[in-house]
């Protein structure tokens, strides 16, 4: 867990060197779990960087590091795209591990309704590239946004995160359900 902090702490550092345009803040909420992620995206680029913890009242915490590219070729389309990795690390108790999930998000806006979008994101880290006693890793999110502001929207959504480990049959499973919640750009 050490080297998962030592990566985490150098990509943050590198990250914040750099000039970021504005960004996000979102805050989700379930019966058993929280998450909150901050996400911005590199001033003339198409680099688009995250962090996020979720925490789980019994199955312990997730944190995530993320690095996309992102399409800029399209400024004022309706579908926003990114695809890229995330570097994920987990705290339950004594067990601790991480692994680097390959996956994207999306986020496609209602021409028929503009402040109706649906977005989401799935991520899946193999054993591969899983460290520790990690099995692997799987982070995905679906949700209904409603834009209560040009700057604020808030959603329902429904999320599956969870984490395995070699040689336990037993799933650490963080959410799996309806989540509510509110994203705030700046």
């Amino acid at each position: 867990m050490k080297a998962l902090k030592v990566l985490f702490s150098g990509l943050l550092l590198s990250v914040s060197m750099q000039s970021l345009a504005g960004g996000s803040i979102d805050l989700s909420l379930a019966n058993d779990s929280a998450r909150l992620e901050y996400d911005a995206t590199k001033v003339g680029s198409g680099l688009h960087v995250s962090a996020s913890i979720m925490h789980h009242e019994d199955d312990g915490d997730l944190l995530s590091l993320g690095l996309h590219v992102v399409d800029v070729r399209e400024p004022n389309s309706p579908l926003y795209i990114g695809v890229g990795g995330r570097i994920f690390g987990y705290k339950n108790g004594d067990v601790d591990g991480g692994a680097l999930g390959v996956g994207g998000f999306f986020r496609y806006q209602i021409p028929q309704v503009p402040s109706l979008s649906a977005a989401g994101y799935a991520y899946y880290a193999p054993s591969v590239v899983s460290f520790d006693n990690t099995e692997n890793i799987a982070d995905a999110d679906l949700r209904i946004q409603y834009g209560l502001l040009p700057t604020a929207r808030v959603y329902m959504g429904y999320r599956y995160s969870r984490y395995k480990l070699e040689g336990i049959s037993k799933v650490f499973m963080l959410e799996e359900g309806i989540h509510l919640g509110l994203k705030v750009d700046f």
